[in-house]
């Protein structure tokens, strides 16, 4: 079988759980920024969170060929050992597998695909690395990398030091524990900057990302084609050129009251109440960059959407997504009254 069918296929290892937060998880915003650096190099990517990994990138997405499988994990003090990379915590008096053989069970699972096993991390490992960057863990001298090599022989009767050991990596972030929340906008900035314009602002669009990412983290039912695997689980250069241009359209492209107030059909001193309720939604929008202001409008546009679909007039639309929209208007803005909400709906409409 090929690649393709082998990710069909063989059964992930562990399904660790997400939640959703509404800001980014060291994990989601080390892998995003991994997606910035190889969307600028060009490469036709797929990069899948919490998929057989913490993260995986593929060389190619149409026709993949490579693979590099990173495991994530954090600490708030102290540095990485080789003892501790191959380390078997107990539960329940079982041996859990270490965090070496989960990196090794891809190389089982996909063989000569694996490109790298990396172990990333916001702490170092002295032994290869104090510097941010990468290493291969062949690079340790050899009485240092003794203990690696033995520790997980023991655990992996296959693994054989001389064709495995180049495989594995360490990565060492320079995403601060404490401030990789606002070094990965800051990175998104300079993308924006980079392939739009320096006039989008980068916390939407960072949290939108967010938002992707962790959709793609969730477990998911059996799928049947790797069409149907690559869009659930992946995110492609393809999704970010769309993403990007959807980003400047909407930036660009700002709904101008005057092209819809003539066909509202209300008296002159509630179309002068909704016009400026139209203003106050504006400004309210760019003054909540942030997910819940995302999934809000999505749901709002959802509504708007199939209200269009058998209406006659604005009006209608109106009348018809007013009492759904309402309750989601009051939620995010508590107090608004229903020329606030008459202008949410026209304001998306037009969006």
């Amino acid at each position: 079988m090929g690649i393709k069918d082998d990710l069909l296929t063989i059964p992930e290892r562990e399904d660790s759980g997400q939640t959703a937060y509404d800001r980014f998880d060291y994990q989601t915003a080390w892998g995003l920024s991994r997606l910035l650096d190889l969307h600028d190099l060009d490469k036709n990517y797929g990069v899948a969170f919490e998929f057989h990994d913490d993260i995986v990138a593929f060389d190619d997405i149409e026709a993949p060929s490579q693979a590099v499988f990173y495991q994530v994990k954090t600490k708030k003090t102290g540095n990485w050992s080789f003892a501790q990379i191959t380390s078997r915590a107990k539960a329940k008096k079982i041996k859990k597998p270490s965090f070496a053989a989960k990196m090794f069970d891809n190389f089982v699972k996909f063989g000569a695909t694996v490109e790298k096993l990396a172990f990333v991390s916001n702490q170092p490992l002295p032994e290869i690395i104090l510097v941010h960057g990468q290493k291969s863990f062949s690079t340790a001298e050899k009485e240092k990398l003794e203990k690696f090599v033995t520790n997980l022989s023991a655990e992996i009767g296959s693994f054989d030091d001389a064709e495995h050991t180049k495989l594995f990596f360490f990565v060492f972030s320079d995403l601060n524990l404490t401030s990789y929340e606002q070094t990965i906008i800051g990175k998104i900035a300079e993308f924006l900057e980079k392939h739009i314009g320096p006039e989008i602002p980068p916390k939407p669009f960072a949290l939108a990302l967010n938002n992707m990412c962790r959709r793609r983290s969730k477990k998911l039912a059996d799928l049947t084609s790797f069409e149907q695997l690559k869009s659930s689980k992946f995110v492609t250069r393809a999704d970010m050129l769309k993403w990007l241009a959807h980003v400047k359209d909407q930036h660009e492209r700002r709904p101008d009251w005057h092209s819809i107030a003539p066909d509202l059909d209300v008296s002159f001193v509630d179309k002068i109440k909704i016009e400026r309720a139209w203003r106050d939604y504006e400004v309210t929008l760019r003054s909540r960059p942030n997910a819940t202001t995302i999934a809000f409008i999505e749901q709002v546009r959802h509504i708007v959407d199939e209200a269009l679909k058998s209406a006659s007039s604005l009006n209608d639309i109106v009348n018809r997504a007013i009492s759904k929209v309402r309750p989601l208007a009051q939620s995010w803005k508590t107090g608004c009254d229903d020329y606030f909400v008459t202008a949410i709906i026209l304001y998306e409409l037009k969006r």
